[in-house]
């Protein structure tokens, strides 16, 4: 049985999206949201997966704990290298990791949709420049513990290549692309 963390796990169905066999997971999932939490726990905590609240830059998972890790589109609100710091650390040698995130043109046209509120085109703005930082650099900026982004295949393969992830693979699919890579063994 593999041991698998779902990251940013919502109401717990994330599973579902990647197509996996999760009848021979345990799913261990966090997230922010209590009443998400409440509803995963509902639906599948007969099948022993638990569910805790807790940031993707601090699991509370020990080291080496979880053979794979999921998350459907919850690593682009997050401070992306210190979760995958994180998430390296949690996962085994060789674990593996499938992510979905969110490309330039959906953060483009949430830009689009933010005018004309000035708080919004501001944080619009925000993610903008933390995604175009990414894109150069693999890192993001914070405010407190805003570091939402967008990301691209160049600004993932850096920040991934950095947290010691190796044999990654990217496809895109849409409005998402989808992230693969392994801990390196």
């Amino acid at each position: 049985m593999q041991r698998i963390l779902d990251l940013g796990c919502g109401t717990g169905d994330s599973w579902r999206f990647f197509g996996s066999q999760a009848e021979d997971w345990q799913i261990v999932g966090i997230d922010l949201g209590q009443d998400r939490l409440r509803t995963a726990s509902l639906k599948y905590s007969e099948r022993g997966w638990r569910y805790v609240c807790a940031r993707g830059e601090s699991i509370p998972l020990r080291d080496g704990s979880v053979h794979g890790v999921i998350s459907q589109v919850a690593l682009p609100y997050m401070h992306i290298p210190r979760t995958l710091a994180e998430l390296h650390r949690v996962l085994v040698p060789g674990g593996w990791l499938k992510a979905t995130l969110h490309p330039p043109r959906f953060t483009w046209r949430e830009f689009r949709r933010s005018f004309p509120g000035p708080k919004a085109t501001l944080f619009r703005s925000f993610v903008v420049l933390n995604g175009m930082i990414f894109h150069v650099s693999g890192r993001v900026l914070s405010l407190g513990n805003v570091a939402e982004s967008c990301q691209t295949d160049r600004g993932i393969r850096i920040a991934l290549r950095r947290a010691g992830f190796v044999e990654v693979s990217l496809r895109h699919d849409g409005i998402k692309f989808l992230v693969e890579a392994r801990r390196e063994t």
